[in-house]
């Protein structure tokens, strides 16, 4: 039984099971191996158990050891959000924020909610990661951000997670982009198909290119892509230059090319992104948090307020 917790006994076997080995786990740790060494030590002395294998190569957990790291994750997880509640509770108007925000989120909408939070709040520390959802959702989950902006395809989306509050933001339709002066660019909206013998600019492999894939399966087309990027700023200048059209979210409507490039709604399609604010479902929400809530919220219809670019 362990008669009490150390917290840096637990983040030693953490690191040495993340990182498979002492001298990586010393190296991520900021601290000499042996001391990491003896962190682990202490702690299978505590548990009474082995709870890593040793071998030249790599260190491997034990079935104590897989058993323990569950529980290692979420107490460590559990006290980083109880020092950040108790944090908050002696002092409202301040402590730290990290968000995980997907890219054409951090380009458009989510930039003015964190300047009115930052003028609500001054002296919280907000920390931004741009990531897209299959990379921020494991981060919230691990205790690393407490909040994500992310966006999921109700066309090929699961259930949700149940321990996490979906709160969402908006509906993002998907629009063509295509060159100012030709003929789509003077149609009121775009069909796919309407775009089955053009060149496509698609995203490459990610839950984007997933949904536009069976949004095309839908409509019994073959899009013939002939530029992949992830990037939309990428995206709307080759579209510009006349590389060939793009099926974009509506809210990077904001960054087409001024005068060379027209967005149109995409017809007869379900093809939509859902943007979402996302959190713990254990987690109590701080003054700031529940503040992102609401600024994110006006962010979003904000954003969409904005015209699509029409042509020149």
């Amino acid at each position: 039984m362990l008669a009490t917790i150390d917290t840096a006994r637990f983040q030693a076997f953490l690191a040495v099971a993340e990182h498979g080995s002492f001298t990586a786990a010393a190296a991520a740790l900021h601290i000499s191996q042996p001391a990491v060494s003896q962190h682990v030590a202490k702690l299978e002395r505590e548990v009474g158990a082995v709870l890593l294998e040793r071998s030249a190569r790599r260190v491997v957990l034990t079935p104590a050891g897989e058993v323990l790291l569950h529980h290692a994750r979420r107490l460590l997880t559990g006290l980083d959000d109880a020092r950040r509640e108790l944090a908050a509770v002696a002092r409202a108007d301040s402590g730290r924020l990290r968000l995980a925000v997907f890219p054409s989120a951090a380009a458009t909408f989510v930039p003015a909610a964190l300047a009115r939070l930052l003028a609500a709040f001054p002296k919280v520390n907000v920390a931004m990661s741009e990531l897209d959802p299959p990379l921020a959702l494991p981060r919230l989950l691990g205790g690393d951000a407490d909040m994500a902006v992310v966006y999921d395809y109700p066309i090929i989306s699961g259930p949700p997670d149940p321990r996490l509050v979906r709160e969402q933001l908006a509906l993002d339709p998907m629009a063509v982009a295509v060159p100012a002066g030709t003929v789509l660019a003077s149609r009121p909206e775009i069909t796919p198909a309407d775009l089955a013998t053009h060149s496509w600019i698609a995203p490459g492999p990610s839950q984007c290119r997933d949904a536009l894939d069976e949004a095309c399966r839908r409509a019994a087309i073959a899009p013939r892509v002939v530029s992949e990027t992830n990037d939309y700023q990428a995206m709307l200048r080759m579209v510009g230059a006349g590389i060939g059209i793009a099926v974009v979210p509506r809210m990077v409507a904001a960054l087409a090319p001024a005068g060379t490039v027209v967005l149109r709604p995409l017809a007869r399609t379900r093809l939509q992104r859902a943007v979402a604010l996302v959190y713990r479902a254990q987690v109590a929400l701080t003054p700031a948090m529940d503040l992102v809530r609401t600024l994110m919220a006006q962010a979003v219809q904000d954003e969409f307020a904005v015209p699509m670019p029409a042509a020149a």
